[in-house]
């Protein structure tokens, strides 16, 4: 192998063009103009809401997910969010996520797209309700919410489906 193989830049240019396509794998006829936008004000709205003519099925499980690294989510966090990875993703649907009766997806800021990938297998794997939320973590902040820090607590864990 030669040293210029082994190099950062090549690394990175590896690491990248795996990323891209492991998110361009989601084109299972999901696009764009299949995504629900909303704003935080919008998404909290929506996870408050009870389900059914005139909410009759009760309190449900509404989900916040968090498809960035468990790193990242450590760093900062919507409030009571599920951390799983997108790479996770497919593994992980039916055991936590098939319950839940709205997810709201976010990512880091305007520019990422792990939210938009996320959300659109989401809808691949046959979920409804699903909202990506604008801007991410950035404009969360912006509009004033606040921000949790830390691994995912037994709670949240729990409501997700993680026994």
């Amino acid at each position: 192998m030669s040293d210029r193989s082994k190099s950062p830049s090549s690394l990175a240019t590896l690491t990248l063009s795996t990323l891209l396509a492991a998110l361009g794998g989601c084109s299972g006829g999901t696009s764009d103009r299949d995504l629900q936008f909303v704003t935080s004000l919008e998404a909290m709205q929506i996870l408050e809401q009870k389900t059914g003519a005139f909410g009759s099925m009760g309190d449900t499980v509404n989900v916040w997910l968090d498809p960035r690294t468990l790193a990242e989510y450590e760093k900062g966090h919507v409030p009571g969010a599920i951390s799983l990875p997108f790479p996770e993703l497919d593994r992980s649907y039916e055991s936590r996520l098939r319950s839940a009766a709205s997810i709201v997806v976010y990512d880091t800021n305007w520019n990422d797209v792990i939210a938009v990938s996320a959300s659109k297998r989401l809808m691949e794997l046959g979920h409804s309700n699903v909202y990506t939320l604008k801007g991410g973590m950035e404009a969360w902040i912006a509009d004033g919410q606040s921000i949790a820090t830390g691994p995912p607590t037994e709670a949240v864990e729990e409501q997700a489906g993680r026994q």
